[in-house]
């Protein structure tokens, strides 16, 4: 898992950009990068680096479409505390 920021020779903050749809990058595997939105994969050099305070407040991650807002919707394991069973 690499980084999906990291600072330019500037000192500015640059965050991972999926060039596939235009967001956030949450992780970054080798030697292929996931972009969720579309399904499709691509070569981690191919990430743009954009700086933090050049990216608009609304753009989000591109993993939102598997996360779901709740525990029926939610696809990433361990995403929320194990309930208990209760037997009838």
């Amino acid at each position: 898992m690499f980084n999906t920021e990291r600072k330019n020779e500037k000192g500015e903050v640059e965050i991972a950009i999926c060039p596939l749809c235009g967001l956030r990058v949450e992780f970054m595997g080798a030697p292929m990068v996931r972009c969720y939105s579309t399904g499709e994969t691509y070569e981690r050099t191919e990430v743009r680096w954009i700086e933090k305070s050049k990216i608009p407040e609304e753009t989000g991650y591109d993993v939102e479409n598997i996360r779901g807002n709740d525990i029926v919707h939610d696809y990433l394991p361990n995403a929320y505390e194990q309930t208990d069973e209760i037997e009838a």
